[in-house]
C-alpha cells in the first residue's frame, strides 16, 4: 500500500506541472489586448509592431524595423509593386475570437502575396502566426513570432 501511495504522490505532481507550466498560457486566459507590441518572427529580421485600430475591435501589424533597411544600392528596401517595406501595413483586420486573432491577411513582402491568416498566443511571449492560401488553414505554414522586450 505504501508504493500506491507514492505512487499517487507523483502522479498527482506530474499531473499539476503539467496543467500549470510557467511557459504555457491557460487557455482561456488570453485577453483581446494580449497580442498588442512589438514582435519579431522567426528570421529575426524584423519586427513587426501589432497594434489596436482606434474605435475598433481589430488589429494590425506594422513593420518598423528591418536588419538590413537598404539594398545593394543603399536604397530603401521594397516590394515587387516599389513599394517601401519598412514602416508597411503587413498585418490588417484580424478580430478576437475564442483565444486567437482569426480573420485577418498578412502580407509577405518578399513575394508580394497577400494570405489569409490567424495568430494564436502560445504564451505571453509567443504567437504561432498561420499564413494560408485558403480561409480554413489548410495549406500553409505557421511561423513562430517572439516578443521583443521594450522600454
Amino acid at each position: 500500500m505504501l508504493k500506491l501511495g507514492k505512487f499517487s504522490a507523483l502522479l498527482m505532481i506530474f499531473i499539476l506541472a503539467s496543467a500549470f507550466g510557467p511557459a504555457e498560457m491557460v487557455k482561456g486566459k488570453v485577453e483581446a489586448g494580449d497580442i498588442v507590441g512589438l514582435w519579431m518572427p522567426s528570421e529575426g529580421t524584423a519586427y513587426v509592431k501589432i497594434f489596436k485600430e482606434k474605435g475598433k475591435e481589430k488589429y494590425h501589424g506594422r513593420i518598423v524595423w528591418l536588419k538590413e533597411p537598404n539594398d545593394e544600392n543603399g536604397n530603401p528596401k521594397t516590394d515587387p509593386e516599389g513599394k517601401a517595406i519598412l514602416n508597411m501595413l503587413n498585418l490588417r483586420d484580424f478580430v478576437f475570437d475564442e483565444d486567437e486573432w482569426v480573420d485577418g491577411t498578412i502580407y509577405d513582402p518578399k513575394s508580394g502575396n497577400t494570405y489569409y491568416c490567424t495568430i494564436e498566443m502560445i504564451n505571453k511571449n509567443k504567437l504561432e502566426v498561420r499564413g494560408s492560401l485558403d480561409p480554413f488553414g489548410l495549406v500553409g505554414r505557421t511561423d513562430t513570432w517572439v516578443r521583443m522586450k521594450t522600454n
